[in-house]
């Protein structure tokens, strides 16, 4: 037998039900979709793998909101408030980045003043994430 999780009931719950206001269900999705733990330590997933984490991220929001999978998700995350995968992670890896940064731990200041840490994947990805690269 095949075990369904309280958060996998809730969701069908919702996604079936049309009487629960917009207002509760973009508070439901922000409660159980931004909270992606260590999701700005993630270094060493593929692209490819990303994209189908936020295909997954943009289908949610639309099947809770009653559209049609082919309209845009930038206009459903837009007009409901929400924020997109991107700028959940962009937050995420902010506000680490500043706790490291800003630590006086003397573990982390030494950790932090390395040539790991200032050329590693994680810093590399971090800074792609943060900062937009202009080209040409």
């Amino acid at each position: 037998m095949m075990m369904i999780s309280p958060s996998f009931l809730l969701w069908e719950i919702l996604y079936r039900e049309n009487s629960t206001s917009r207002e509760v269900k973009m508070e439901l999705f922000r409660s159980h979709c931004y909270s992606i733990y260590c999701n700005s330590l993630w270094s060493w997933y593929k692209v490819a793998t990303m994209n189908r984490l936020k295909v997954c991220h943009n289908d949610n929001l639309k099947r809770l909101l009653g559209l049609p999978r082919w309209c845009s998700s930038s206009l459903a995350f837009a007009r409901n408030g929400v924020n997109n995968l991107d700028v959940i992670r962009r937050h995420s890896v902010f506000s680490l980045r500043s706790r490291v940064e800003l630590s006086t731990n003397s573990i982390i200041t030494s950790v932090r003043q390395s040539s790991a840490y200032a050329c590693g994947p994680i810093q590399q990805r971090w800074l792609g994430l943060l900062f937009v690269r202009n080209v040409g």
